[in-house]
C-alpha cells in the first residue's frame, strides 16, 4: 500500500532508516558500504535513490515521471533532487510515484540482502 511508501519517506526524513549510513552511526554495522551495487560508496539516502546501479530500471521510470511534472528537476543535481523528493515542497502529482518508487528499490534491496544472508 502507499502508506508502506510514506512510512518510508517518514523514515529516511528522521534518519531512522535501514540503510548502513544510518545502521554505521548505531554501530550495528561496521562498513557503511553499499551492499546492493559495487560503487564502494557509502549507503546513504541519496546514493540509494539517484546512484546505486541496482535500482537504475526503477529510478528511470521514476524520474522521467518527475521531470514530466517537474522539469526543473532535470537542472538539479543528485543532492537537490534528493532534498526535492524528501522535502515539502515536492508537487502532490508525483507523492504517489514516490512512494511506489520507495516501495520498490526497498523491496529489491531486502531481496539482494536476503540473497546474501543479510536480509531479515
Amino acid at each position: 500500500s502507499l502508506r508502506e511508501g510514506r512510512r518510508l519517506k517518514t523514515k529516511f526524513r528522521l534518519g531512522c532508516h535501514d540503510l548502513r549510513s544510518s545502521s554505521s552511526r548505531t554501530q550495528l554495522v561496521r562498513n557503511a558500504q553499499c551492499p546492493c551495487c559495487e560503487s564502494r560508496e557509502s549507503e546513504t539516502i541519496q546514493h540509494t535513490l539517484f546512484e546505486c546501479e541496482a535500482f537504475e530500471e526503477e529510478r528511470q521510470a521514476f524520474l522521467a515521471r518527475l521531470y514530466s511534472v517537474c522539469p526543473p528537476a532535470r537542472r538539479l543535481t543528485d543532492e537537490g533532487r534528493c532534498r526535492l523528493v524528501m522535502g515539502d515542497e515536492l508537487p502532490r502529482e508525483i507523492e504517489i510515484p514516490l512512494y511506489r518508487y520507495l516501495i520498490a528499490i526497498s523491496r529489491l534491496r531486502l531481496g539482494i540482502l536476503t540473497e546474501q544472508g543479510e536480509g531479515s
